[in-house]
């Protein structure tokens, strides 16, 4: 897989090129060229990212200070763990005082 901005440098030439053969009126040889283009954006527009990176285990802090009652008894909820919206993880919590559960990020 090659990386992005060598498959993006090489594209951005074949169209210069492809300008030329069209201001040369050689229009086969510009259709042609084209649809290489055309064939070589979709292949990068398929190809995967790279991979994601992988959930972290568990949090560092397992049981923290409760956002609603204040005690100490926000305990992590193992198997829990999801990506977060904005990058990252989230870890579920359950304060095992007053119920209350919600999601933390975590690093």
């Amino acid at each position: 897989m090659a990386d992005t901005s060598s498959v993006l440098n090489s594209v951005r030439e074949r169209i210069a090129e492809l300008a030329r053969l069209a201001d040369a009126g050689n229009a086969e040889a510009a259709k042609k060229l084209a649809g290489e283009l055309t064939r070589e954006i979709e292949q990068a527009l398929e190809q995967k990212p790279g991979p994601k990176p992988s959930a972290p285990r568990a949090p560092r802090d397992d049981v923290v200070k409760c956002p609603r009652c204040t005690l100490r008894g926000f305990t992590f909820q193992k198997g829990h763990i999801r990506e977060a919206e904005g990058g990252g993880f989230e870890a579920l919590y359950q304060c095992t005082s007053c119920g209350h559960q919600g999601w933390r990020e975590i690093g």
